[in-house]
């Protein structure tokens, strides 16, 4: 059995974007030793059964106790954006701590982003590595500040996580469980808050990992060579153009995706057109006044 794997926990309208995670993995890390967890709840017979086909995949369906989601579904802020059934999966990322009685390195990755290269490295930064949430501290994740901690320091963004077992990996999963209950009411960034605030209940130093390298966002200069890049935003790759024609391999690999019988995604949201002929078409027609033949 591998010693690293990677976690994703999805709702079944993410398939394709963790079809395309697993995807660039096998592609970019042909001789590594790893598996491919990924959780998920609403995940369609088709799309389970095109997982099965990628290397290294192992599908676990999920899902969390009726009181934990009625819970959050009640309290969280009224404007939240997680106050819905399949946002509330963003609480899986607890489960990479549980998953660590199995493995002993755990990588959580986010569904929206895009691999661009064989990312073994990043179990160096273990026992809790996280990328900074420049310029943001730790209490930009919630409505409200919580007694006892320091709310001002640096926060950490959790789309992209390197564990080992070294980590108190059983009671920071009971204790970030218990704590996303006693703060719902204040989350605004649910998981991301509450694993903030686990950093220091627990005492734990975090090596830190550059954005730019690990987990940049699409309109940084660094995206084209980043190992990871994370769609952050309501922008999504599969839902803005520019950004789709900007990451083409994102685009590739679903189409491999797609060819396996995978599901796509609303196209609806995504009209693609080549902006660099758009450009060349001025450009002619700017230097000769006429259109271009062909």
């Amino acid at each position: 059995m591998p010693s690293l794997a990677f976690l994703l926990g999805i709702t079944g309208n993410l398939a394709f974007a963790a079809g395309n995670v697993a995807l660039s993995l096998n592609r970019h890390m042909q001789n590594g030793d790893f598996d491919i967890v990924i959780y998920h709840r609403g995940l369609n017979e088709t799309d389970r059964r095109v997982r099965g086909e990628i290397p290294r995949v192992g599908l676990r369906p999920f899902d969390f106790p009726d009181t934990f989601t009625s819970v959050l579904l009640e309290r969280l802020p009224a404007a939240s954006r997680f106050r819905d059934w399949n946002s509330l999966m963003c609480f899986c990322h607890f489960e990479a701590f549980s998953l660590l009685k199995e493995y002993s390195h755990v990588v959580w990755l986010d569904a929206d982003i895009a691999i661009q290269g064989d990312i073994a490295a990043i179990t160096q930064f273990a026992p809790f590595g996280l990328t900074p949430d420049t310029p943001w501290t730790v209490s930009e994740n919630f409505t409200h500040l919580i007694d006892d901690y320091r709310m001002e320091l640096p926060g950490y963004c959790t789309a992209i996580m390197a564990l080992s077992d070294r980590l108190p990996h059983q009671e920071l999963h009971s204790w970030c469980y218990e704590k996303a209950l006693n703060y719902a009411h204040l989350l605004k960034n649910p998981d991301q808050a509450i694993i903030n605030l686990a950093l220091q209940e627990f005492s734990i130093t975090v090596q830190t990992m550059r954005c730019a390298e690990w987990q940049c966002v699409p309109w940084r200069d660094e995206a084209l060579a980043a190992k990871i890049v994370h769609f952050a935003t309501d922008r999504k790759v599969w839902r803005d153009a520019d950004l789709c024609v900007a990451f083409p391999e994102w685009y590739r690999t679903h189409l491999t995706w797609l060819e396996l019988g995978g599901g796509d995604f609303d196209r609806r949201h995504l009209r693609l057109s080549n902006g660099l002929a758009r450009i060349e078409w001025a450009n002619r027609i700017g230097a000769t006044g006429t259109a271009p033949i062909g």
